[in-house]
């Protein structure tokens, strides 16, 4: 995604340096539809899988993906695992629904069951929540991907650049895909797409992360605004600013910076190839 990503790198952008000016996202409007399009021609692929989870970013991966190669060649998965899922589950059927695709719900409980009775050493949710959710995220892609194995069809994954750098993610999880359109789009700018393309915001769940994907969210554990926290990392991650001039820029303390800053550099393993004795320096 390299080249792709420089050409992201030069979206005209705001005074708070987020890409959500209007010619901005009609860039993104145009090309993030055509990167998956020649995705699916380079792999000699027949169409998109897409997992929805009543969030925006699945919500607007899959609108892409119906723009990029047409309705019927685009399939979402709904994949709850508790009751507590079931409303987010409805949403993400929505979506679907108003796209017109092609949606299946695999109902992933039983399948936590039988590999958490064959692993051992967990009575149930309960016992490890973390392990517990890391393995769903990592049955969610298995199941992605056996879809997209049997269909001739490449995943999408929909983390976005916020997730990404404060590792707001499952290794191996979310981020098992083929591409990943909004990698290089903070949480705002994602946002502020969505609501330019018309996605109907009751079809989505307002939240830090991926709904079906619970866990610590750091954006919210530093109580500021996610746009704050955005401009923060885009400051200070991609244009290299120091922590007293984001600070300043942003009217947060400086503490607030440097708690985003070591978050990112304490998730740093989750954004890397596994380590090799030639990179493990």
């Amino acid at each position: 995604m390299a080249d792709f990503d420089g050409s992201l790198a030069e979206l005209p952008r705001g005074p708070e340096g987020l890409a959500t000016t209007d010619d901005a996202l009609a860039r993104l409007r145009e090309r993030l539809p055509r990167f998956l399009e020649e995705r699916v021609a380079n792999a000699g692929a027949d169409r998109l899988v897409v997992g929805l989870d009543g969030g925006v970013e699945t919500a607007l991966a899959a609108t892409f993906a119906v723009e990029a190669v047409g309705r019927d060649r685009v399939t979402g998965l709904v994949m709850p695992a508790f009751l507590s899922h079931e409303a987010i589950s409805r949403n993400a059927e929505a979506i679907a629904t108003s796209l017109g695709i092609e949606h299946r719900r695999l109902q992933l409980q039983p399948v936590l069951a039988a590999f958490q009775e064959t692993v051992g050493g967990s009575d149930g949710p309960a016992d490890d929540l973390v392990a517990t959710n890391n393995a769903l995220s990592r049955l969610r892609m298995a199941c992605t991907y056996y879809v997209a194995n049997t269909t001739n069809a490449l995943v999408v994954g929909t983390v976005n650049r916020t997730q990404f750098l404060l590792g707001s993610f499952t290794k191996h999880g979310e981020t098992g895909a083929d591409c990943l359109p909004f990698v290089s789009l903070f949480r705002t700018e994602v946002e502020a797409l969505a609501r330019a393309v018309g996605l109907p915001e009751e079809l989505t769940v307002e939240t830090s992360g991926s709904p079906l994907h619970p866990g610590e969210s750091p954006a919210a554990a530093v109580g500021v605004p996610p746009e704050i926290v955005d401009r923060i990392l885009g400051a200070c991650v991609d244009r290299g600013v120091d922590t007293a001039t984001a600070a300043e820029r942003t009217g947060v303390d400086p503490s607030t910076v440097e708690r985003l800053a070591e978050w990112c550099d304490r998730t740093r393993h989750k954004r890397r190839y596994p380590v090799t004795p030639a990179t493990d320096t």
